[in-house]
């Protein structure tokens, strides 16, 4: 199936814009204007795993860090999979779907995350399939676009559109390759075809964090603000790492958030590069994610001090390394 996809996208009439650019002007107002872009881009840089049977919901309650028992069907969450320190190993969108739950989470992190679920499930009836190969994954932004697509998912019961609140312009249909491409074609009318990596600038300005293997176990959850996205939940009882991700929630001071961040460099820079202050050569953060947004121009998600992170010039790389600017995120940094 994946092969009649990426034959049908190498077809001159599919072909897709190499690259997104939103000047820096424009990606200041994001955070209270929203993504307005209309355009749709190939997500086959994301998997799909379903988990279903009569235990499915109970089994990812007791695994995943969100409040997945509160999860309505055909509603979608942020979440994330902690080992026992608490440190996030993998983090993915759940939509669930009757008594399926579908799990989207970065290629690269698949085959690790299947065999270790499956290593959890024991006696429950639990199933747990990889769907990557049947399911195709289209990211679709910007309202006319929605507005485009609104009645063919409502009318294709094997199609599922997965949205979120925090960025109610970005979402993901997730449907066999037949309705991919008629869906594909249907949405040139309204909407520019860009290329899969643009999806990440995307996310970036949203504040989402996809963790792969390159950020695996490095962060806790609160540190990629997912407490403030829905992806966290300290009521829900037990799942791995529950108890450390809670003490620091309830009894210790978190001294670390995600923030978007600008640079003007001449590359991007690799995950998890050091962030410094020059007052102190002190290291503060890191980069968790970035994107070349254009020529010198990077956007980045930075995990930081928070004292810090507003108040001093902060260098990337070393104390004498580029300045970053902190812009503002689509959500607070406080919980309401």
């Amino acid at each position: 199936m994946q092969k009649n996809w990426q034959d049908f996208l190498a077809q001159p009439s599919t072909a897709t814009s190499d690259k997104l650019v939103l000047d820096i002007e424009k990606i200041k107002t994001i955070a209270t204007r929203g993504l307005d872009e209309n355009t749709y881009c190939d997500l086959s840089q994301f998997d799909v795993l379903t988990v279903s049977g009569e235990d499915a919901g109970e089994f990812l309650h007791a695994q995943l860090s969100s409040d997945v028992a509160a999860l309505e069907i055909n509603e979608a969450q942020l979440s994330s999979w902690c080992n026992i320190k608490g440190r996030v190993i993998v983090s993915f969108l759940l939509y669930r779907h009757h008594d399926h739950y579908y799990l989207l989470l970065e290629k690269e992190m698949t085959e690790q995350v299947h065999k270790r679920l499956q290593m959890f499930v024991l006696r429950s009836n639990v199933n747990i399939v990889n769907e990557s190969e049947r399911l195709i994954r289209i990211g679709i932004c910007g309202l006319s676009a929605h507005n485009q697509i609104e009645e063919f998912i409502q009318s294709k019961p094997e199609a599922i559109s997965i949205s979120l609140k925090i960025s109610p312009n970005m979402s993901i249909v997730v449907c066999p390759v037949d309705l991919a491409k008629e869906l594909w074609s249907k949405l040139q009318i309204s909407a520019q075809a860009i290329a899969s990596e643009n999806w990440s600038l995307y996310n970036i300005l949203t504040g989402i964090t996809w963790i792969g293997i390159s950020e695996s176990e490095e962060f806790l959850p609160q540190s990629l603000n997912m407490d403030l996205i829905g992806a966290l939940s300290f009521d829900k009882g037990c799942y791995p790492g529950q108890e450390i991700i809670a003490r620091m929630h309830f009894r210790g001071k978190l001294k670390q958030r995600l923030f978007l961040a600008h640079a003007r460099i001449e590359k991007v820079p690799a995950h998890k590069t050091k962030l410094f202050i020059a007052e102190t050569n002190a290291h503060i953060g890191m980069v968790a994610k970035a994107f070349m947004n254009e020529a010198q121009s990077c956007m980045m998600l930075v995990v930081l001090d928070i004292e810090l992170a507003e108040s001093a010039a902060i260098h990337l790389d070393s104390d004498e390394g580029s300045l970053i600017e902190i812009l503002p995120l689509p959500y607070s940094h406080t919980l309401d």
